[in-house]
């Protein structure tokens, strides 16, 4: 985190910071970065069940008064602010949390099916949504720790520790460190993935011919 003044009504959380419960601030929307909510009832071990990004709004269940017993936690560097829980716009904000929260439970399918490399691909563009200005631009993507990135996706740290690797030998990731990646979301995108492996190929990558 940087030193520069900060509004005191925010939150500012590190890289797997837990976010407190507060009974007087429920409700929060997260500016930049992302979280993981798990369900953590008592006596039980938490179990992952949906991202966290820009724009969403967390804490409706607490708001509500259920029972769920939900636990959030920043996977980078995050910034929330409060959200107002009164008056018409209230209803609105509702509306707006349900349709997230069905878009978000159908991500985390895809984030949990299908070969290693199609769920890591499409958490990487996830993560690097409104990074990216430029159509094919380049640009970096901060990454959750290799603990989270593994259990988002229910694979093994040396699997998603292979595909990255595999992504950054076929220029895919431009570069790639334990808690970044470079890369182009356009370039991602035309990744096409080999059945059963967690090797990479380009989509129609072509080659000039010779005359």
């Amino acid at each position: 985190m940087n030193d520069a003044p900060r509004d005191t009504t925010c939150l500012y959380l590190d890289a797997r910071e837990v976010l407190a419960a507060d009974a007087n601030r429920p409700l929060w929307r997260v500016v930049t970065g992302a979280l993981r909510i798990d369900s953590a009832p008592p006596g039980e071990a938490s179990r992952f069940v949906r991202l966290a990004l820009p724009g969403d709004v967390i804490g409706i269940e607490q708001w509500a008064g259920t029972c769920d017993h939900l636990s959030l936690r920043a996977l980078i560097e995050s910034h929330l602010t409060p959200v107002q829980a009164n008056g018409t716009p209230m209803m609105q904000i509702l509306m707006e949390t349900v349709v997230v929260a069905h878009q978000r439970c159908r991500e985390v399918v895809t984030l949990r099916s299908g070969p290693v490399a199609q769920r890591i691909k499409a958490l990487l563009l996830m993560f690097a949504q409104g990074r990216q200005a430029g159509s094919g631009s380049v640009a970096d993507c901060p990454l959750p720790y290799l603990a989270d990135l593994s259990d988002i996706v229910d694979a093994a740290p040396e699997t998603v520790s292979r595909v990255l690797g595999s992504m950054r030998e076929h220029d895919f990731l431009q570069d790639r460190k334990p808690q970044k990646a470079r890369f182009s979301s356009q370039a991602l995108k035309s990744l096409e993935m080999v059945a059963g492996m967690s090797a990479v190929r380009p989509s129609r990558r072509l080659h000039p011919t010779a005359a």
